[in-house]
C-alpha cells in the first residue's frame, strides 16, 4: 500500500468531506432546476393550448376560420412555440401554424388516441393536445355556481413546443455549476493549504530533527513557534530529551575511554605475558626436542646391536613412548606451521583411487586387531589437491573413525561424484558426536570421550589439523553425526576431467625408505651444539654407512672444513655463533642441505620457506631423517 505524507493526508482530510458535500449538493441543485425547467415549459405550453381551445371555441363553432387563423397566430407568436394546429371533430385540419400540415395530426377523431394521451414528448418537442368544447348554461338555474354545464367536442388543439432553448439553459447552468464548484473548490484548497502547513512545517520539522537525534547529532535542537500549543510542547519534549541523551552520552564517552585505557593496559600486559609464555614454550620446546632427538637416534643406533628377545621388547617399549611423544611435537608443529602460513600446497592431479587403497591398507591390520569391517568403495578417478595434505587429511579421519569405533563395529571409506567434485567420504557406528559439540571437536586437544586423556585414543589434534588443512586447500569439510549412531567426516574436492596421462613420478609421501647401501660412502658433515645429539647423529650415520664429518659451531667448520667437499650437510638452527641459516648464507657451493631445529616460531619456518631450504623438527626419527637424505639428493641429481 502506498503511503503519503502528512501534509498530502491533511489536505485529502479537509478536502473530501468538502468536495464530497459539494457534488452532493450541486446534484440536488441541478436536478431540481432541471425538473423545474421542465415543468415551467409543460405548464407554459398547457396554459397556450388551453387559451387556444377556449379563444377558439366560437369560431370552430361558426366556422369563422379567418377569425380562428388569428387565435392561431397569437398563440404561434408565443416563444418555443414551433407549430399550432386546429382540428374539427372529425379530425380534418382548419387552421395551423409552423409545421402545420404534418399528418400525424390529422386523419382521426378527435378521441382516437389524443383524448388518451394529451401530452406527448421526445428528445426535442413537447407535443399538448386540447380540446375544444362547447359549453351551455341554463339561465334559468338560480345557482349559476351549480349550474350544470354541458359540453360538446367541437374539435382540438395541438401545440408543439421547440425544447431548444430549455436544452441551451441546462447546458449553460451545468456549465455554471460546474465552475462554481471548481471556484469553491479551489479556494477550499488553496485555504486547506495555507492551514495544514501551519501544522505540516513544523511536524516535519521535529521528523527531520527526531532523524538527526537517531543518527546520533544530539546536538540537534527544535526552534520557533509554531503556533500550535501541542507542536510547541512536543518541540520542547524532544529538545530536553535531546540535551539529556547528550549529557548522558558525554558522560558515557568519558567512561569508555577511561575504561579504554584502563584495558589497553590490562591488554598490554596480557600480550608481554603471552610474549613470554610463547618465549619460554619456545626454549622449552627446544630444549625438550634435543634429548628427544638424541633418544630417537640411539634408538635407531641401538636397533643394530641387540641380540636377544627381552632386548628387542624392551627397546620396543623404549621406542613406542619415544614415538608417542614424537607425535605429539609433531602435531603441535603442524599446527603452528599452519597457523603461521608457511605451509604452501602443491596444487596437482592426485590419482584417488591409490591413495584411498594405499591408507586402507596401513589401516586393515589395527581395523582387523578390533574386528571392525573396514570398507572401501573407491573410484578410478582424479581430484585436484596437494597429494601430501590430502592423504594427511584422509589419514587422520580414517584413524579417528577406527579408533572411536567399538569392537565389531564397522567404518565406511568411500568416494563418489558429486557434480564437478568428488566427495570423500569416512563413516562410522562409532559413539557419535552431539549436536551442541559439533563445532568444538575442531579445536585443539578437545575429545568427546577421552576425559581421562588415554594416550591410545589420540591428542585431540587431528581434527583442528584437518579443518585447518581443508581451509588452506579450499575443500569443503562436512560433519553428520548423532550420538549412538556415529560419525559421518566428508570433504569435497574439484575432479580432473578426461585426465590424459598420469603423473610422470609418484607421490613421494608413503614411498618406501632407502636401502642402507644407498647412503654408503655418503659424505655428510653435521654441525651440531648439542654434544649428545652431534653424538647420537654421528652414530646412526655410521651404521648407515656414511662418512660422517662433526662440528658444534660455524666457527669449527670455518676452522676445520671450509675447503672440504660434502655429498650432504645437515646442520642445527641454533649455533653458538649463530644459526644453521647463516651458515647456509655463507657457503659459495652449497651442497644439498637439511636444517634441524626444535623451534615451533613462524620466523624460521617462513625463512627456511623462502630459501627452499629442507627441513626437519625434532625429534626426528631416524627413518623420517634417512628418507629426507634420500630426498634431498635425488632432488640434487634432477636438478643437476
Amino acid at each position: 500500500m502506498k503511503k503519503h505524507g502528512i501534509e498530502r493526508q491533511a489536505l485529502a482530510a479537509a478536502l473530501i468531506p468538502i468536495l464530497i458535500l459539494s457534488v452532493l449538493l450541486e446534484s440536488y441543485y441541478i436536478y431540481t432546476r432541471i425538473v423545474d425547467l421542465d415543468r415551467a415549459l409543460f405548464d407554459r405550453a398547457k396554459l397556450i393550448v388551453r387559451q387556444l381551445a377556449t379563444s377558439s371555441e366560437y369560431a370552430v363553432f361558426s366556422g369563422n376560420r379567418s377569425l380562428l387563423q388569428q387565435q392561431v397566430d397569437l398563440a404561434f407568436a408565443q416563444q418555443d412555440v414551433n407549430s399550432v394546429v386546429v382540428l374539427d371533430a372529425e379530425g380534418k385540419f382548419l387552421a395551423g401554424a409552423g409545421n402545420s400540415r404534418n399528418t400525424e395530426f390529422t386523419g382521426h377523431t378527435i378521441v382516437d388516441g389524443w383524448e388518451e394521451m394529451p401530452m406527448r414528448e421526445d428528445g426535442n418537442v413537447l407535443t399538448v393536445y386540447q380540446s375544444i368544447v362547447a359549453t351551455q348554461i341554463e339561465l334559468d338555474d338560480p345557482n349559476l355556481v351549480s349550474a350544470q354545464t354541458m359540453s360538446k367536442p367541437l374539435g382540438g388543439a395541438i401545440l408543439v413546443v421547440s425544447k431548444t432553448r430549455l436544452k441551451a439553459e441546462k447546458v449553460q447552468m451545468l456549465v455554471l455549476n460546474l465552475l462554481l464548484t471548481l471556484l469553491i473548490l479551489g479556494f477550499a484548497i488553496v485555504v486547506s493549504m495555507r492551514v495544514s502547513r501551519r501544522i505540516t512545517v513544523p511536524i516535519l520539522g521535529i521528523r527531520s530533527a527526531v532523524r538527526n537525534i537517531g543518527e546520533g547529532r544530539l546536538e540537534t535542537r527544535i526552534g520557533g513557534d509554531t503556533h500550535v500549543y501541542e507542536l510547541d510542547e512536543l518541540a520542547q519534549g524532544i529538545n530536553e530529551m535531546a540535551a539529556q541523551l547528550q549529557q548522558q552520552r558525554d558522560t558515557l564517552q568519558q567512561r569508555i575511554e577511561e575504561a579504554t585505557l584502563e584495558l589497553r593496559g590490562k591488554k598490554e600486559e596480557a600480550e608481554k605475558a603471552n610474549f613470554d609464555k610463547t618465549r619460554f614454550l619456545a626454549a622449552a620446546s627446544h630444549d625438550l626436542r634435543q634429548p628427544m632427538h638424541a633418544l630417537g637416534l640411539f634408538m635407531g643406533e641401538l636397533h643394530n646391536r641387540i641380540n636377544t628377545p627381552e632386548q628387542r621388547k624392551l627397546v620396543d617399549k623404549i621406542e613406542e613412548s619415544v614415538d608417542a611423544m614424537s607425535g605429539l611435537l609433531d602435531s603441535l608443529l603442524d599446527i603452528s606451521k599452519l597457523d603461521a602460513g608457511v605451509v604452501v600446497p602443491q596444487i596437482m592431479p592426485v590419482n584417488i583411487e591409490a591413495m584411498m587403497q594405499r591408507l586402507a591398507q596401513d589401516f586393515s591390520e589395527e581395523a582387523q586387531r578390533k574386528h571392525i569391517t573396514l570398507s572401501v568403495h573407491t573410484l578410478h578417478a582424479e581430484v585436484i589437491s596437494d597429494p601430501v595434505l590430502l592423504e594427511r587429511i584422509l589419514l587422520n579421519l580414517l584413524s579417528n573413525a577406527i579408533r572411536y569405533t567399538p569392537h565389531n563395529g564397522s567404518v565406511l571409506f568411500a568416494c563418489r561424484r558429486r557434480g564437478h567434485d568428488l566427495r570423500i567420504e569416512v563413516r562410522d557406528n562409532g559413539i557419535g558426536i552431539p549436536q551442541e559439540e559439533q563445532q568444538n571437536v575442531f579445536r585443539e586437544f578437545v575429545q568427546m570421550a577421552n576425559s581421562a586423556r588415554d594416550r591410545s585414543k589420540g591428542l585431540g589434534l587431528g581434527l583442528a589439523i584437518v579443518d585447518r588443512l581443508c581451509r588452506l586447500l579450499h575443500h569443503s569439510l562436512y560433519l553428520r553425526s548423532a550420538p549412538g549412531r556415529g560419525s559421518t567426516f566428508a570433504i569435497t574436492a574439484p575432479r580432473v576431467f578426461d585426465v590424459n596421462e598420469l603423473l610422470a613420478e609418484p607421490v613421494a609421501h608413503g614411498a618406501a625408505l632407502p636401502l642402507n647401501d644407498e647412503l654408503k660412502g655418503l659424505r655428510v658433515l653435521v654441525v651440531e651444539d648439542d654434544p649428545l645429539v652431534l653424538a647420537s647423529m654421528g652414530g646412526i650415520l655410521a651404521s648407515w654407512g656414511c662418512v660422517v664429518s662433526l662440528a658444534e659451531s660455524r666457527q669449527e667448520y670455518r676452522a676445520k672444513f671450509a675447503r672440504a667437499d660434502f655429498d650432504l650437510m645437515i646442520c642445527d638452527y641454533r649455533l653458538p655463533d649463530g644459526n644453521g641459516i647463516e651458515l647456509a648464507d655463507s657457503i659459495a657451493e652449497l651442497p644439498p642441505f637439511i636444517l634441524i631445529s626444535g623451534d615451533t616460531g613462524a620466523e624460521v619456518l617462513l625463512a627456511v620457506n623462502e630459501r627452499g631450504h629442507h627441513f626437519l623438527h625434532k625429534p626426528v626419527r631416524p627413518a623420517k631423517l634417512r628418507s629426507m637424505m634420500s630426498f634431498a639428493l635425488r632432488e640434487r641429481r634432477r636438478g643437476g
